[in-house]
């Protein structure tokens, strides 16, 4: 009977170890989670602005519509008051390498001019069978 006993206990504990790790995960974040939101089919894109001195990071999703999507490159740009851009980032790749259609993403740029507003564009895609296409 202690036998039994002993055995029970370990597979609470076990048992509770399991939960207990997985309730201190944060959920993931969704579209709603972010303040600026953008539709660029076959993509949706939220994302969040972060100013620091001298420089501007978003941090956000992209949520491919299509699953045949594969790659997809980013770009935050700096836009006048004029709709002219004035500061723009460097190209960074996203990459779906799961089932999953949303991805992560930060990108940053130093503000060059005077910035009216900050947008996360995509760039460029790929589909996985090799087609390409440009999207500005």
């Amino acid at each position: 009977m202690r036998t039994r006993a002993r055995a029970t206990l370990a597979v609470a504990l076990l048992v509770g170890v399991a939960v207990g790790g997985c309730a201190g995960l944060a959920p993931p974040p969704r579209p709603a989670d972010y303040p600026f939101h953008a539709a660029s089919p076959p993509f949706e894109l939220s994302w969040r602005i972060t100013e620091g001195p001298g420089s501007v990071q978003a941090d956000g999703l992209i949520e491919r519509r299509n699953p045949n999507v594969g790659t997809a490159t980013l770009q935050l740009i700096g836009v006048d008051a004029t709709g002219r851009i004035v500061s723009f980032s460097p190209p960074i790749p996203v990459r779906w390498g799961s089932a999953w259609d949303a991805e992560g993403f930060t990108v940053a740029l130093t503000p060059r001019g005077t910035v009216q507003r900050y947008e996360v564009r995509v760039q460029s895609f790929e589909y996985t069978q090799g087609m390409r296409s440009s999207h500005d």
